[in-house]
């Protein structure tokens, strides 16, 4: 495991502040309050230019440019009215907030959800077939169907506020609400039950988290750091001078995004390589220096892997098969081995759980299926309430899906895999900090129909599970490591984790009611964008058009994936110096996102490297805020770029795809 260096204060300021519940209602109020801003700016972002996706990071660039506005707000109010200058801890509480809510405004969730609405009856032809395929188990207070409605909605040149457009609205708001807020609840859930194991026994490092904690101590050390704004003056200056050159293309560029590698291999089995970017993005670069060292190693490296599976499987003629090199399949497996590792490696702290719930537990005594358990591993905590809150919300996910029309024994499988997957994210995030982590090839969906064919599944509970696809699109934007990184920062700011609840289920359910506003809005003003909503019917009319049965090449590698996944984790945990994580072969199964990225994370690395070999952990320390910087300077200026672009309809350059 990764341990996190402790941090220590000597701020006589911060000391007297540590007391400060952090989570206080002001601070839910102002995160509450700046929702709706910066969920505008993701969906007019998405239905207007598709372009510079915030949500499409592990670090959500709107959310962080929020909060150093806000830090610097808040440093005027503590030189005019300091009795009313925000702490840390609120200042955190308002990230959280912005975080979560913004990830579920996501280009994975909630900009799928809603066109995945009325999608499926306005998208219907006499060619596709979709009337007579799946029309009648699409549930009515799931969908829309009042075509009159949906005209305007993909038309525009109209407002969304009418009596008529609320009136058929509101009943799929309305339970798509609920169903969504259950679904991330369930995550709060075991994210309390886990909490204590991964943020204070194994001490992960949650590299994502870093800067928004260097932003908000109350002294303001950061930016009083001269190597921070060296940092910020070279992302900065990138992208100014590259944003510069869109407007006037006769101004010189700095082409950090024009390299291609695989354009120099066309000769067979290397053209398989395919788009190999040599591209430099400042804040993938500052991301990937607050990694652990082996962590961005294994990162590139696997990269490469891929690429070098894909010319080995050309060489050898397996790109004859349907689907290799089946990253898919591969993907889901490593996924599902990372959570089920990391389960296993808190297996006392499960075992200490239920015995607590159950009322037995003995602090001494000696178990002998686990041995006995140390000292930092006996816990007061009361889990009961999340234990509780855990069956609750499960047993809606099943009423509410079997009244849906899907099978019980389908419903268990779907989630439970969705349930681990969304475990493996978080696992990758809190340990790894990925600058990106798109899992499109890795979902419960691409399991069940390699395991079992479409043949075998209902085609109700197939149905819902096309709906479902709604929310869980590709994993770039998770609610749930959010949510973990929120108890992270409960440790760190010294807040109270109920309270850090009570602000999450706020940012969840105003989170997907404004979400829902402002895609609303903007699409009966300008027409929707509807391509994100048709993925899971085109999906659905295969499946029951051409019904499938179990894919055994995609089921033999799954197992390839998972073994591998295990196998990697193994040597690790015998041999402390092994280099390779088996987090970075998850990571870069998704070739397409983590390709603009990659090299990225390679010159991290390779900068890292040395400087704690020719300088140490003093010459580490005192070039961090440096790259910081370059997380902060892209941000804030290619950030600037695009909202220049949603205000005066321009075209910007996207430090960003």
């Amino acid at each position: 495991m990764t341990k996190t260096p402790t941090i220590h204060s000597e701020n006589p300021q911060e000391i007297a502040q540590s007391k400060h519940p952090g989570v206080t209602f002001r601070a839910i109020l102002i995160g509450i309050i700046l929702i709706p801003p910066n969920t505008y700016f993701i969906m007019a972002n998405h239905l207007r230019f598709w372009s510079t996706l915030p949500t499409t990071m592990s670090l959500i660039y709107n959310v962080v440019v929020t909060l150093a506005v806000l830090t610097g707000l808040n440093f005027l109010l503590k030189l005019l009215l300091p009795r009313f200058a925000l702490r840390q801890g609120e200042m955190l509480t308002i990230y959280v907030i912005l975080s979560l809510s913004s990830a579920i405004a996501g280009h994975d969730m909630m900009q799928t959800v809603v066109p995945v609405i009325p999608n499926g009856f306005w998208f219907a032809t006499p060619e596709n077939e979709w009337q007579q395929l799946f029309w009648r188990y699409l549930p009515s207070w799931m969908t829309l169907s009042d075509l009159s409605v949906l005209q305007d909605f993909y038309d525009g040149d109209t407002t969304f506020y009418s009596k008529r457009y609320l009136a058929a609205w509101w009943e799929p708001i309305l339970w798509w609400t609920l169903f969504l807020s259950v679904v991330i609840w369930v995550m709060i859930c075991i994210d309390l039950l886990l909490r204590k194991q991964w943020i204070e026994r194994e001490r992960l490092t949650y590299p994502i988290v870093r800067l928004p904690i260097e932003m908000t101590h109350s002294d303001g050390r950061l930016f009083k750091n001269k190597m921070l704004w060296v940092g910020f003056a070279i992302a900065g200056g990138i992208d100014l001078i590259n944003g510069i050159h869109a407007f006037f293309p006769a101004f010189p560029e700095i082409p950090v995004r024009k390299a291609n590698l695989g354009m120099y291999f066309t000769e067979k089995p290397w053209d398989a390589m395919g788009w190999t970017p040599i591209y430099i993005l400042s804040f993938g670069v500052g991301l990937a220096f607050l990694m652990p060292l082996e962590m961005s190693f294994s990162l590139w490296f696997f990269y490469l892997f891929w690429k070098g599976e894909r010319i080995l499987g050309r060489a050898m003629g397996l790109q004859v098969l349907p689907g290799f090199p089946y990253d898919g399949p591969q993907g889901v497996g490593a996924y599902l081995a990372i959570a089920c590792f990391a389960l296993y490696g808190g297996r006392k702290h499960i075992f200490n759980v239920l015995r607590s719930l159950i009322g037995t537990f003995k602090m001494n005594n000696v178990v002998s299926s686990t041995g006995n358990l140390t000292p930092e591993m006996r816990d007061s905590t009361n889990y009961r309430w999340p234990v509780a809150g855990l069956v609750a919300g499960i047993l809606f996910l099943f009423i509410f899906s079997g009244y849906g029309g899907m099978a019980v024994w389908m419903i268990a499988l779907y989630f439970l895999i969705y349930y681990l997957l969304a475990l493996g994210i978080t696992r990758v995030r809190a340990e790894v900090g990925p600058p990106t982590h798109e899992m499109f090839v890795a979902n419960p969906r691409q399991f069940i129909l390699d395991a079992f064919g479409s043949r075998k599944i209902p085609p109700q509970s197939l149905t819902m599970m096309s709906l479902y696809y709604a929310f869980n699109r590709g994993y770039r934007a998770h609610p749930m490591p959010h949510t973990l990184e929120g108890f992270k920062l409960v440790e760190v700011a010294n807040m109270k984790a109920g309270r850090m609840v009570i602000a999450m289920m706020c940012a969840v359910f105003f989170g997907i009611l404004v979400s829902f506003w402002s895609y609303l809005v903007v699409s009966y003003d300008i027409g929707a964008n509807p391509g994100l909503g048709n993925g899971g019917y085109n999906r659905l009319r295969t499946w029951l058009y051409y019904p499938s049965e179990t894919n055994v090449p995609a089921v033999a590698f799954m197992g390839v994936g998972f073994l591998f996944t295990g196998l990697l984790w193994w040597l690790r945990t015998r041999f402390p110096m092994f280099p390779f994580h088996p987090t970075g072969y998850a990571v870069a199964s998704s070739m397409w996102t983590f390709g603009w990225l990659w090299f990225s994370v390679f010159i991290s690395w390779g900068i890292k490297n040395l400087i704690l070999r020719f300088g140490g952990i003093r010459l580490y320390h005192r070039v961090l805020p440096l790259f910081l910087g370059l997380i902060l300077g892209e941000f804030i200026v290619g950030g600037a770029w695009v909202l220049i672009r949603l205000i005066w309809g321009v075209s910007v350059y996207s430090f960003y795809r």
